[in-house]
């Protein structure tokens, strides 16, 4: 029996959902999952398409419910068209949230979602595996949340120690980035 085989039935054995499936080969089973998890991508988009085009708050449980559960497709490395406009969705998701619970006058839960679209765009921008296109539009983007961060916590005399916090955390983040750092002028959009 060759490698591959030997692999194959290890592989089966602990994936016994699809062994019932007739698949030719576990390279099959990649291609069946890309496009389920690209599937999920598009599927999740449109549902937060919709929730966004809708300008009064009725259901913002639906909107809530999306931004905390992205499909994992949405924090790969690779850049395509579909995963810019989810990301960039997410985050204006996480920004509409943030302008939501601050208006309620939440402002520890707004500032909650603020921080969330801050570290999980770090993740993608600290992630040398991502395509240096989205890590340079990931640092430009990082600055702008910065300077949103720092205008909501200089608006509460409460939260000063915050804003000294949030220039000092952004600073340690991006001093290793080096050229990414840099060049995040030239590099804001995609």
């Amino acid at each position: 029996m060759n490698k591959f085989a030997i692999l194959y039935q290890h592989w089966m054995k602990f994936n016994p959902e699809v062994s019932n499936l007739n698949l030719r080969s576990y390279t099959d089973y990649i291609s069946i999952q890309e496009k389920r998890l690209k599937m999920e991508l598009s599927t999740w988009l449109f549902r937060l398409q919709c929730q966004q085009q809708e300008t009064d708050f009725h259901n913002i449980s639906e909107l809530v419910s999306l931004i905390h559960s992205p499909p994992p497709a949405l924090w790969n490395e690779t850049l395509s068209e579909t995963h810019v406009k989810a990301l960039t969705f997410w985050l204006d998701g996480c920004l509409k949230l943030f302008h939501y619970f601050d208006d309620l006058e939440h402002h520890q839960l707004a500032y909650q979602y603020i921080q969330l679209a801050y570290a999980r765009l770090q993740s993608v921008t600290a992630n040398p595996h991502t395509q240096v296109e989205l890590r340079y539009w990931g640092a430009s983007y990082l600055d702008q949340l910065t300077v949103m961060m720092l205008e909501f916590c200089q608006r509460k005399p409460e939260w000063e120690k915050e804003s000294y916090q949030v220039i000092e955390l952004h600073i340690a983040f991006m001093t290793p980035l080096g050229e990414l750092n840099m060049r995040n002028r030239d590099h804001g959009h995609l």
